[in-house]
């Protein structure tokens, strides 16, 4: 499987993830973040639920009334809005998948029984998921949080990926910040 970390503070939101994937085969650079205009999108779970929710759904604009708003603002969006695309996607099958959903600097967990979730100020998702939000855990109450929880999601994947076998491969790291603009960083 692999990892997903995403961490919130106020001025953006990070999505880190491994690049490694679980089968009869070690492939140590497959991307599971994929970027859809301001969305960013990772998935952890099923190779084809995966491909459907990263490549198969046209995620909406978000109206501009709501950029600046509060999480709960968006919550009620996205329950109405962009939940029921992914089930028109998935249809019948059974979504053994969990995604994370990151758009102007809000993240949100989508379950597999497509529960919404906010993923602030953070969680995980994949083989490596308790590890890597044990690391976080006291993380949240440090005063530069706000400023560097993107390395501490670094630093938790460090801790994952040195006890799961499964998290592995080089990483990826995306920002989202409040006005829709979307960096990804460099990460080895």
């Amino acid at each position: 499987m692999t990892t997903i970390i995403t961490t919130t503070g106020n001025n953006f939101a990070t999505l880190t993830a491994d690049q490694g994937i679980t089968s009869d085969l070690i492939h140590p650079d497959m991307k599971k973040i994929v970027q859809q205009n301001s969305w960013l999108i990772g998935v952890a779970g099923s190779a084809r639920i995966c491909d459907q929710l990263q490549y198969l759904i046209q995620y909406p604009a978000p109206p501009k009334e709501l950029i600046g708003k509060a999480q709960q603002d968006w919550y009620g969006w996205l329950v109405r809005q962009v939940v029921p695309l992914i089930d028109d996607v998935i249809k019948d099958t059974e979504m053994d998948a969990e995604a994370f959903l990151i758009t102007h600097g809000k993240a949100f967990h989508i379950g597999e029984n497509l529960s919404v979730i906010t993923g602030s100020p953070y969680w995980a998702i994949g083989t490596g998921a308790e590890l890597a939000l044990g690391s976080l855990a006291d993380k949240q109450y440090k005063p530069d949080w706000n400023k560097n929880h993107d390395l501490s999601a670094l630093r938790a994947m460090e801790a994952a990926s040195m006890h799961d076998p499964n998290t592995r491969g080089t990483l990826d790291q995306y920002r989202s910040y409040g006005n829709g603009k979307v960096i990804q960083r460099g990460v080895q």
